[in-house]
């Protein structure tokens, strides 16, 4: 017999704002700004009332997709253990269990220098990382139980969307071929709104994937980021470019034409239909996606991907 589970969604809390947030692309605001990032990821409940369940990924999609969600416990973030997912498909205020399986904390904040600039990836150290199998689209949530600290834990995420096709490309698909603009064409500052702009402007999208080459693509804006997550991501991408050098290709996109909000978004953005920041995908040497990852991505996740498009 099918067991159901009932579940209660109440308002999303205030508290949770600044503690797990990919930034949403609708308004910016500086890096130094004091307005809180707008949330991306459903209201969240608890179950026992002891751990808060905050689902990150907003681009979820029927098939083996990365899904990423962080642990708030008395206001602050766990970062350890080996939670348990349950995940429940919903209907009306009930849930039928459909899979469960394991995720492993990702560290998004080991390898990047502690500074005022960091602060952001330093508050929340990174996310759980699972790739469940979702078999129908529709709305779903999660129930996590853990053992942290002594105590059973568990908790229940608001609930969540899970569409038939992902809103950006999706892995195995061909990516899209963007002209966008290159250093050869404009100045770097009006590529990338980072002081000083990194060296990733050299070559359009459309370009390195007629090199034939693996290609690493960035979606971030250092100055604009309203989660305050896109300048770590970059050095973390920054890391990861001077390791293979020679060998893959990287094009970091501005998200902001000209680097400049009130120019609206980049050409490339609306091209690969994101809505959020930052993405990171993997392009193999035919010009097919073969691994995205939505917010803050620690080089542990993203190297192996590279490395199966290399061997490839």
């Amino acid at each position: 017999m099918t067991v159901r589970m009932r579940f209660f969604f109440p308002r999303r809390s205030a508290r949770l704002l600044l503690l797990l947030c990919f930034a949403p692309l609708m308004t910016a605001c500086g890096s130094g700004s004091s307005a809180s990032p707008t949330p991306t990821s459903p209201s969240v409940s608890n179950a026992d009332s002891n751990l808060s369940v905050e689902v990150a990924s907003t681009d979820l999609a029927v098939g083996k997709t990365r899904f990423t969600f962080g642990l708030i416990r008395n206001n602050r973030p766990l970062s350890q253990g080996h939670p348990i997912v349950t995940y429940y498909l919903l209907h009306g205020s009930s849930g039928i269990p459909v899979m469960h399986g394991g995720a492993n904390f990702n560290y998004f904040d080991r390898g990047l220098p502690n500074t005022p600039a960091n602060s952001a990836a330093f508050q929340i150290q990174g996310v759980y990382v699972a790739y469940p199998q979702f078999a129908q689209a529709g709305t779903w949530a999660i129930v996590v139980r853990l053992k942290y600290g002594g105590h059973s834990l568990m908790g229940q995420s608001g609930p969540f969307t899970v569409a038939r096709q992902s809103t950006s490309p999706a892995v195995g698909s061909p990516a899209p071929r963007s002209n966008n603009p290159t250093i050869a064409q404009e100045p770097a500052t009006k590529l990338d709104s980072g002081r000083p702009p990194d060296d990733m402007h050299r070559l359009s999208i459309a370009n390195a994937i007629g090199m034939r080459k693996p290609l690493l693509v960035l979606f971030a804006t250092a100055a604009f980021c309203e989660s305050r997550l896109c300048g770590p991501e970059i050095q973390v991408i920054q890391q990861i470019e001077n390791r293979y050098r020679g060998r893959v290709n990287f094009v970091h996109i501005e998200i902001y034409k000209d680097a400049n909000p009130s120019h609206g978004y980049a050409p490339a953005v609306k091209q690969w239909r994101l809505h959020t920041e930052p993405w990171t995908f993997i392009v193999d040497r035919r010009g097919i996606i073969r691994a995205k990852f939505e917010g803050p991505t620690p080089g542990s996740e993203i190297i192996p991907a590279l490395n199966s498009v290399l061997r490839a």
